[in-house]
């Protein structure tokens, strides 16, 4: 296919004399070795892709019917995904799940997408992302967890910002060693809306002024750590009730609104932190930008914030005075791809002003690099029509290449060391041993008690016979260590007798009569509760929109165990013994299970993850099990209202 380009400039001028016959053997040419003029390379320098997975070809054959197909996770940088990388001078790589596996697997994958970008013509490194927010978002489990946010707010009244501090410090300083530059984070979008699916626990809470502190000095402490941080999600997602993977969110907020609380904690930071880049939201703002566009299927729809220039190049680059990258979020997001085609997205945010256009073409297959060559082509004419049409300018291209020459320059440094010496530095960083314990001050600290009818603390000298009730044995193991380690404590200051210990296990047990006779042999019942409202950013993205996503056998293993736990709480409450739930995930979704408890913690805290002696640990039972017991006090507070 030939393209036909509009002369720019020197450096932007396709030759005249490039005849078909050259653009065919380009496209056919066995190593993919494709032309790109230096206007489409820089168009590529403003886009950045995931590779989460990618089948080869077997013997010149596709190994997978379609790209829909593949799900063979990149672990290990691919020949052919190493050479895309070198010809097309893509500007990013972000990483999730499927991309880690350990410590030297990431490393090793970190340095080879370096090493591939160093040879392009560009010679410049990449940004390599990754979503590590803690709490419900974070990519590599075995990096220091974390609570997550709400938990950073619930301890803000007694200890401000210390927590934000430390832990975005300790997170982004795990990051750098494993060769991730640009942290997506922090969420600084204040929660206003208890039925949100995306933000929720992501959010430092609802008060404006708290989420802005918070948020400057989570930017402050990754950017210490010489990495990028990323304010998100612009212009503000707390307030919907619409997950932006699955469609277009609305704030219909009026300015005064936008301005003291959706945008307050954005202004804030901008002014105290310098935040290197900011991610815009795939969500309509009727009060900033009520203009319409026609979608791909031909619907008139308000134009969402990620393709609006009223708010990014006017508000936030101009009204707001904000001079680093505006990046999108992933623009295979439903909020997005619903209603512009593939090439079409890029063009419209770029235009808006963003400068990085992320996640706009899925690479999995060999014909999809081949695909994806042409889509930098047809991004870099459609781009070129517009400027000489007079909506955007050259300047304002050349600026967004300068504003991330200029973060590359100031946050990626290359390093030359060998990679085992490299690997060797990362192992010693990776939840060492002060930051598990800083994770677990943490979740000490964010543990809330959100409700006590005279059970709590339990006096351990007459408590002997407990019933623990769990979704799964990886709870029963976390419960069960969480218990040994505060009773150890108590058997050192001798004040409890030996406990008598039964438990039901709802993932392979049903509610018998034997279970029945346990919870009425108990003197209390813990209950465990680890709830949450399902969003795609759980999992990562779009890929994960597969028939098994919220599948009738996973809402029906949900909707069992909060039938069981109802149940065995009703059957304590019918035999009038005490029951203690133990909440972990949003405290918008305990009401129900809430009322048939005696006192509700609220720890924050889901991840339970083995310790190099295999227990098995949660810092949120940990921290629990020690409110329960009396060996410490829940001093967290909710920062949202119930």
């Amino acid at each position: 296919m030939l393209f036909t380009v509009l002369v720019i400039s020197a450096s932007t001028t396709l030759s005249a004399c490039q005849s078909q016959a050259t653009e065919k053997n380009m496209k056919n040419n066995s190593s993919n070795r494709y032309h790109f003029t230096s206007f489409e390379q820089q168009v590529a320098e403003r886009m950045s892709l995931d590779i989460r997975y990618f089948c080869a070809d077997i013997d010149g054959k596709p190994s997978v019917p379609s790209s829909k197909h593949c799900r063979a996770a990149v672990t290990k940088l691919p020949p052919e995904l190493a050479e895309m990388i070198t010809l097309s001078g893509v500007g990013g790589i972000v990483l999730f799940a499927e991309n880690v596996v350990d410590t030297p697997q990431v490393v090793t994958l970190t340095h080879d997408i370096q090493q591939a970008a160093l040879k392009s013509a560009q010679t410049k490194p990449l940004i390599i992302s990754m979503d590590q927010e803690g709490g419900r978002v974070a990519r590599f489990a075995q990096m220091t967890g974390f609570a997550g946010n709400m938990a950073i707010g619930a301890s803000y009244p007694e200890h401000g910002t210390h927590f934000s501090t430390q832990v975005n410090s300790i997170i982004a300083k795990e990051l750098n060693a494993l060769g991730i530059n640009n942290n997506y984070a922090p969420v600084v979008d204040v929660n206003t809306n208890a039925e949100n699916p995306v933000i929720n626990t992501r959010s430092f809470g609802e008060s404006p002024e708290q989420v802005a502190e918070l948020g400057a000095s989570a930017v402050k402490a990754i950017q210490s750590q010489g990495v990028m941080a990323t304010l998100k999600h612009f212009p503000g997602h707390g307030d919907t009730h619409v997950d932006s993977h699955l469609g277009l969110p609305r704030v219909d907020h009026d300015r005064a609104t936008i301005d003291s609380v959706d945008l307050a904690p954005f202004a804030w930071a901008i002014k105290h932190a310098n935040p290197a880049m900011i991610m815009t939201a795939h969500i309509q703002y009727p009060a900033l930008d009520d203009s319409v566009f026609v979608s791909k299927s031909g619907e008139k729809l308000i134009r969402p914030a990620t393709m609006s220039r009223k708010i990014l190049a006017e508000l936030l680059r101009e009204e707001m005075a904000y001079d680093g990258i505006i990046a999108t979020d992933a623009l295979d997001m439903a909020g997005v791809a619903h209603f512009f085609s593939e090439d079409e997205a890029v063009v419209e945010t770029f235009i808006a002003g963003a400068d990085l256009a992320v996640m706009p073409f899925k690479v999995r297959t060999p014909e999809d690099i081949n695909n994806f060559y042409q889509f930098i082509k047809m991004v870099a004419k459609d781009l070129q029509q517009r400027i000489a049409q007079g909506d955007y300018q050259l300047a304002e291209f050349e600026q967004s290449l300068s504003r991330l020459h200029a973060y590359k320059k100031q946050y990626i440094e290359i390093d030359e060391s060998p990679l085992a010496d490299k690997i060797a530095l990362a192992e010693k960083v990776i939840a060492k041993t002060a930051h598990i314990n800083a994770e677990q001050a943490l979740a000490n600290a964010a543990v809330t008690l959100l409700k006590n009818k005279d059970i709590l603390p339990l006096n351990a000298a007459e408590v002997t016979k407990l019933h623990f009730v769990v979704a799964n044995q990886q709870e029963l193991l976390a419960l069960q260590y969480a218990s040994n380690q505060v009773l150890s404590q108590l058997l050192a200051a001798k004040q409890f007798s030996e406990l008598n210990i039964s438990y039901f296990v709802a993932d392979d047990n049903i509610v018998d009569e034997s279970a029945i006779k346990q919870v009425k042999a108990a003197d209390v019942v813990f209950a465990t509760l680890d709830i949450k409202m399902a969003s795609l950013v759980d999992l990562g993205g779009m890929d994960d929109l597969t028939p098994s996503y919220g599948s009738k056998a996973q809402q029906q293993q949900k909707l069992t165990y909060a039938s069981v736990l109802k149940q065995k709480l009703s059957l304590a409450n019918e035999l009038q013994t005490p029951a203690i739930l133990i909440a972990k995930g949003s405290p918008f979704l305990v009401e129900d299970y809430s009322k048939l408890a005696k006192a509700v913690i609220l720890n924050f805290d889901d991840r339970i993850y083995s310790d190099k002696d295999q227990n098995v640990i949660s810092p949120g039972f940990n921290a629990s099990l020690a409110v329960i017991f009396n060996q410490a006090e829940a001093k967290g507070k909710l920062p949202v209202s119930l």
